[in-house]
């Protein structure tokens, strides 16, 4: 009777730790899928166009959408470029190559995000999906990356609060030998300037940024 009971409760604790493990299983599962749902309407919006760097000919587009938590601790992005290799290794040619993609801030022009390959890839959340032609991410203070010096430094999100919300951002494409050719301004839609309001009332819109370039 005593062997059928232990047998009993060992049976018990297994169902039981199954159970534990297949739920911690499952909610990892439901947050890895609500991390990437994005909103239908966007916080920003950014359309890519040609600069006086790019080449002749060339034809590549792109547009870009971001989304903004209403704590401006995170911000969702999502990259669709159309006409160019964004692998490097999809055509025979390198002219339709993407060597770089990079957020940057208007004053001075220097990174506050390495998005993409050169300097460096600082986007814990980055997926690249080259046949399905977007790059999408989250962009938060834990990409922070002081290594490279001055320009090309990945930023804190929250330090870049208010360049985000004043429309001070852009983003850059950089084609074949590392030229610039496509560029878009990282404009707030009707949602986005609702976040930043309530951003701005909560003193979140201060930044660092712009006097240390001054300093």
């Amino acid at each position: 009777m005593k062997t059928k009971t232990n047998a009993l409760v060992f049976s018990l604790v297994a169902i039981f730790a199954i159970s534990t493990v297949m739920g911690i299983t499952l909610q990892d599962a439901d947050a890895a899928d609500n991390k990437w749902k994005f909103k239908k309407e966007p916080s920003f919006t950014a359309t890519l166009n040609t600069v006086p760097s790019t080449p002749a000919g060339f034809d590549g587009t792109a547009t870009a959408k971001f989304w903004l938590d209403k704590n401006g601790e995170s911000l969702k992005y999502r990259i669709s470029i159309e006409n160019m290799d964004i692998s490097g290794g999809a055509t025979s040619e390198t002219s339709d190559d993407v060597t770089k993609l990079h957020l940057h801030e208007n004053h001075h022009g220097a990174h506050v995000l390495n998005v993409y390959k050169a300097p460096g890839e600082d986007d814990a959340d980055l997926v690249v999906k080259p046949t399905k032609g977007f790059i999408k991410g989250i962009w938060d203070d834990g990409d922070e990356n002081q290594s490279y010096g001055g320009h090309d430094n990945s930023e804190t999100l929250t330090s870049q609060l208010k360049n985000l919300c004043d429309g001070n951002l852009f983003t850059m494409i950089h084609g074949d030998g590392g030229v610039g050719v496509l560029r878009g301004d990282i404009l707030p839609t009707s949602d986005g300037e609702k976040i930043c309001e309530k951003l701005d009332k909560k003193g979140l819109l201060d930044s660092g940024m712009e006097e240390e370039h001054e300093s």
